[in-house]
């Protein structure tokens, strides 16, 4: 498993900092067709903390499986709590976000929240990390 954390993201870097790590998820592990449904997924938890939490500082980690990518959302103050409830089908992200992923968890405490989704990597895991290798060691 490969995993890559971006720590301390804000209002003014979440955005482009998180889309960049998606699209080179993609990219890298030759799942381009599911650049969109990461995307909007990750849309729908930037506009949730945007409305909840308009100063929130988040740190996101992706995970990386031959089979899975699971994108984690820590919030370093405030919760998932109204992300979490349904009210009679009234959350929209809530019910986007279960449409998009294979699985939605949230955390006992509401301050991390998981999106998974099961995909087939055309890129094995193994491969890539040999590639990583032979690129770190070109560097030094």
């Amino acid at each position: 498993m490969i995993e890559i954390t971006l720590s301390d993201l804000n209002k003014g870097s979440f955005y482009e900092q998180t889309l960049q790590t998606i699209e080179r998820i993609c990219d890298d592990y030759g799942i381009t067709n599911e650049f969109g449904t990461l995307s909007m997924a990750n849309q729908m938890v930037l506009d949730y903390m945007e409305s909840y939490h308009p100063n929130f500082i988040v740190d996101v980690s992706y995970q990386i499986d031959n089979n899975e990518v699971g994108m984690s959302y820590v919030l370093q103050a405030g919760d998932f709590n109204l992300l979490s409830q349904n009210n009679e089908g009234q959350n929209t992200a809530l019910f986007v976000l279960q449409s998009l992923a294979d699985d939605v968890t949230f955390s006992a405490g509401f301050d991390s929240l998981t999106v998974t989704f099961h995909v087939k990597t055309k890129i094995s895991i193994q491969r890539s990390m040999q590639r990583q290798e032979v690129r770190q060691n070109m560097f030094r």
